[in-house]
């Protein structure tokens, strides 16, 4: 949101020092940060509520769980101010008195299948679904300069057909499915090769791979390197919203998926993307994207027209219409 423009209103970023919020908005004058601890954290607390004061702060976005936690406390410490949550996750929520708090005023999901469990926790009328956005001019610009960037980085031919995931190395990223299938598509045809890029707490657990599988770890140039995939394979088990998903498409990569909840709100299988019920079953997909190109270009072109959708400037104006709504019930 800090990237945000708004006459209406004046934003201000509050967030752990050294986390990528920071690096990203470096140089601004509206960012303050603090030194993150685990829990209930006192000392985060009393500093929002101090810069909250001095700023005259009207209204707090509330992203994660810490985020909560720290807003509970600073206004036991007396900051009263209205929050609204916005939840980016599809756990079930554990801490239902967090949401239901009289101060929290609207919860923003990310997606009707996290809406759906929220639904259990607070009144619909409490709750709007807002997808979120992705930047199509930063994604689709330089695209043809960075096609071979990969090939190049690892020394592969022009005939290697690259297959490629960007996620978190945690337990429901079911990374190990990913390394499953690209094994039996490797022991098939040589040419593949498959990329993980993201790193996590299981990145030990997967050091010993096949040399047609390459573990990238965390990159900074995630939209150079999606342009560089002939197929985007995603093998998440939940998500609460793939955005990377719509990344891909903005990229003209054929995405097959998992299918999982939220998923289904952006796939239509075999229309502008597929999704896989086994292994064998995305092995076989994934070769098919291969050697029948009509099908690949139309689901290419079909997910292109449809990410259109999600310009994150129609984001940033449902966001709004959410601040106002809650200004104008005060």
């Amino acid at each position: 949101m800090i990237h945000h423009s708004d006459a209406e209103f004046a934003y201000y970023l509050f967030c752990p020092e050294n986390a990528a919020l920071q690096k990203r908005n470096s140089g601004r004058s509206n960012i303050f940060t603090y030194k993150k601890r685990f829990g209930f954290d006192v000392f985060a607390a009393l500093e929002l509520k101090k810069v909250c004061q001095k700023n005259q702060i009207d209204l707090i976005h509330l992203h994660d769980s810490h985020a909560i936690n720290t807003y509970l406390l600073a206004d036991l410490f007396g900051m009263d101010i209205p929050a609204l949550i916005h939840r980016h996750v599809n756990f079930r929520v554990v801490s239902k008195w967090k949401y239901t708090f009289d101060k929290i005023k609207k919860i923003i999901c990310v997606s009707e299948a996290v809406k759906k469990k929220m639904s259990f926790v607070r009144d619909d009328k409490k709750i709007a679904v807002i997808h979120p956005g992705i930047d199509l001019t930063r994604l689709t610009a330089n695209h043809e300069q960075s096609l071979n960037k990969l090939k190049q980085e690892l020394n592969l031919s022009n005939e290697t057909r690259i297959v490629g995931i960007v996620s978190a190395l945690e337990k429901e990223k079911n990374i190990g499915e990913f390394i499953e299938i690209a094994d039996r598509t490797i022991a098939l045809d040589k040419n593949y090769h498959f990329v993980i890029i993201g790193d996590g707490s299981l990145k030990s657990q997967f050091q010993q791979l096949d040399s047609n599988i390459h573990l990238l770890g965390f990159r900074n140039d995630i939209r150079e390197l999606l342009p560089c995939l002939d197929l985007f394979l995603f093998t998440s088990n939940n998500e609460g919203f793939p955005l990377v998903l719509l990344e891909a498409m903005a990229c003209k990569i054929p995405v097959l998926t998992n299918r999982f909840a939220s998923a289904n709100e952006l796939l239509q299988d075999e229309k502008n993307g597929l999704f896989y019920n086994d292994v064998e079953d995305a092995v076989h997909k994934l070769q098919l994207l291969n050697t029948q190109k009509e099908m690949h270009d139309t689901l290419v072109e079909n997910a292109f027209q449809f990410v259109q959708q999600f310009d994150i400037t129609l984001m940033h104006q449902k966001i709004t219409e959410v601040y106002t709504s809650i200004f104008n019930h005060a």
